[in-house]
Formats: C-alpha cells, structure tokens, sequence
C-alpha cells in the first residue's frame, strides 16, 4: 500500500511539472493517427475485404484506450472519488466498466436521434457533442466537486461535535438502551445502517455514471456518423462499444489505483492513531480537486 501511494504521489508531481501537457500533445497526435486509420479500415469493410471488420473492432478499442490516456474529466473524476470516498476496489471497476459504456451509449443515442428523428448535420451533432454536451457533464461534475466537500466538511463536524456516550446505572450505554426500547414498540422508526449505506452507494454511482455519459466521445461521433453514412450500421454500433471497452481498460485503472493509494494512506493513519478526520479530509480534498478540474477545463480561471 505504501509503494501505491508513494507512486501515486510521483505521479501528481509529474503532473504538475508539465507531464500533463506532454502526454496530451501525444494523446492527440496518436488519436488523429488512429482516426485516418479507421477511416481506412472502414473503407477496406466496406470494400469486403476479409478480416477487416475484426482490424476496424481492433482500432476502435486502441482508440479509446489513448482517448482516455489523454486529457479528460471521467478518470480525473473517479480517480478523485476513489481516493476521497469509502468506495471498495470493486465498486469502483464496475463504476469504470458502466460509465464508460453509458458514454459510448450516449453517443449512440445522439447519432442516431439526430439523424433519424432531427435530420442533423455533421457538424450540428458535432457542436452538440464537444461543446454543449461537454459543458453540461462539467458544470454536473463541478456541482460533484462542491457536493463531496458539503459531505466531508458536514462529516468533520460531526466527528469534533459528537457528544460522548453516557452509561446508565445498569451498565449499558444510554444510547443503546433506548435504541433497544424502540426496536420493542413493534415497527421500525428509520431505516438501519445498511440500507442507508446501500442508498448511498445507488446516488453516488448514479451520480458519477451521468456526469461522465452526458458528455459522449468525441471518436465514437466520427466513427458513428462515417458507418451511418456508408450503411454499416451495426458494425459501427459494435465498434463504439468496444472503443468504450478501451476507454474503461484506462478508468478502471485509474479508479483502482486511488482506490489502493486510499487504503495506504488510512492504513498509515491509523498506525499513527490519527484515522478520525483523514477520510473527511480526504473526501475534502477530492472534492475540491474535482471542483478545480471542472472549472479549469470550463476555462472559468
């Protein structure tokens, strides 16, 4: 757990030293050198040629694996939830592997409702896509961003203020007995600890996979509208699913390591005896780092 966090913590300081603008100038050159080479390979699908449906499929995938090595709000958002929440490692892939398909899905509802339903453009479902859309899964993540800080700072106060427990004069706390004396009366006055952890779990992944879907990938348009266009519908249906796949491959990455580098740095806390504030202070600053994001990339500052 150590040496996850240690790496993760390397990683932010590449980051911030202009690792970032490196590895998004090669993102975009290697996404531009995919494209042409799936505009070919379409052609060559279309053309009969044996093998190239599978090569086409194959791109696809390459393609969203790099789309999503590149600059762009899912992983920096489930990367930040994964280590600021009490999410476990498999809740987080699962929430990787869904957003990531809900994206590719997404893009499959614009394309196909533009041109049957609105008779749109390319450029229209383009617009749509990388502008409108983009700016609406921002400002859902930004509010993602404000609401985990609500939750942490209304989680460290609860922490500093909470009244220690009190025995009664037959030994048991006094919140325990009257908890018992209710559980007596014959119905149930709230729901139990699992059942608000289960409701929980429910609101924050639905809330993670809409932000993340509303805005679909700017490679599963092109790839959508060519196949539209030269009849190969389904083809290209199943390729933006698999692209999503690549796309995921990266998330889920992303996801389980803050998910480890959480547990290192709890793990270390609590050898030191300082675990009660480190979540909330961790969710704090997750919240604010997707907050940051957020409105960076919506050119605000």
């Amino acid at each position: 757990m150590v040496i996850v966090t240690l790496l993760g913590l390397s990683a932010l300081f590449y980051l911030a030293g202009g690792g970032m603008d490196q590895i998004t100038q090669w993102a975009q050159t290697a996404q531009r050198g995919f494209q042409d080479q799936m505009a070919l390979g379409l052609r060559a699908l279309r053309a009969g040629d044996p093998g190239a449906l599978m090569a086409f499929w194959g791109l696809c995938f390459a393609y969203g694996f790099v789309h999503a090595v590149g600059p762009g709000h899912g992983k920096f958002l489930l990367g930040a939830y994964g280590a600021g929440s009490d999410a476990p490692l498999g809740r987080m892939a699962g929430i990787g592997l869904i957003s990531s398909l809900a994206q590719g899905a997404s893009a499959i509802v614009l394309v196909y409702a533009g041109v049957l339903i609105f008779d749109a453009s390319r450029e229209a479902l383009q617009l749509a896509g990388d502008i409108w859309l983009e700016r609406a899964s921002l400002i859902a993540i930004a509010l993602i961003g404000l609401w985990l800080v609500s939750r942490a700072t209304r989680k460290a106060l609860h922490y500093t203020m909470a009244a220690p427990v009190t025995a009664t004069g037959g030994g048991q706390a006094h919140g325990h007995h009257m908890h018992g004396h209710c559980e007596t009366c014959g119905h149930r006055h709230s729901p139990d600890m699992h059942e608000v952890a289960q409701a929980k779990n429910w609101r924050d992944m639905a809330m993670l996979v809409g932000a993340i879907a509303i805005r679909p990938c700017t490679g599963a348009l092109f790839v959508l509208i060519l196949t539209w266009r030269m009849g190969l519908v389904w083809q290209g249906v199943v390729a933006v699913l698999v692209m999503a796949l690549g796309t995921a491959a990266v998330t889920i990455t992303v996801a389980a390591t803050a998910v480890l580098a959480r547990e290192g740095a709890l793990g270390w806390a609590r050898n030191l005896g300082r675990l009660r504030l480190l979540g909330p202070a961790l969710e704090a600053l997750a919240g604010l780092f997707i907050l940051f994001v957020a409105l960076n990339m919506l050119k605000i500052f």
